[in-house]
């Protein structure tokens, strides 16, 4: 797991999730068959591991895993809570969680298509790119 930065031309290629794919869910085939990395919002990771708790699963076996697959954490930073601040307006009637607005905040500020098996994200009225993976 990396928490550098990557060069532009390699951005294009990544994208922003990995919960189905650590567990295994319907759609994980398209996370685990992309070329690029996933990028993962410490926020997220925090959300990552406490899901995988409720699966029965170590966070430190799981981040372990994570260590060995194409992911680059990403701060979450002032910028990034305005943003997933002002998702909440336009995510209420969702019921969007705090996690599920960070990572659209991520998608956002990066200009890159945001991952989800979770219907409801598509329904968000705003300019970011959300993609169902089933």
């Amino acid at each position: 797991m990396s928490g550098g930065r990557t060069g532009a031309s390699e951005i294009g290629r990544r994208r922003v999730g990995v919960l189905a794919y650590l567990l295994d869910e319907p759609g994980c085939e398209l996370l685990a068959n992309d070329d690029g990395a996933f990028l993962l919002s410490a926020v997220n990771l925090t959300e990552v591991l406490t899901k995988v708790t409720e699966h029965d699963l170590a966070p430190e076996m799981v981040l372990g895993i994570l260590r060995h697959r194409p992911i680059e954490l990403v701060e979450h930073g002032s910028d990034d809570a305005i943003r997933a601040a002002r998702l909440r307006p336009l995510s209420r009637h969702l019921g969007l969680s705090l996690g599920d607005r960070v990572c659209l905040a991520l998608g956002q500020r990066l200009a890159l298509p945001v991952m989800t098996s979770d219907r409801r994200w598509a329904d968000l009225n705003c300019d970011i790119d959300v993609r169902l993976i089933r």
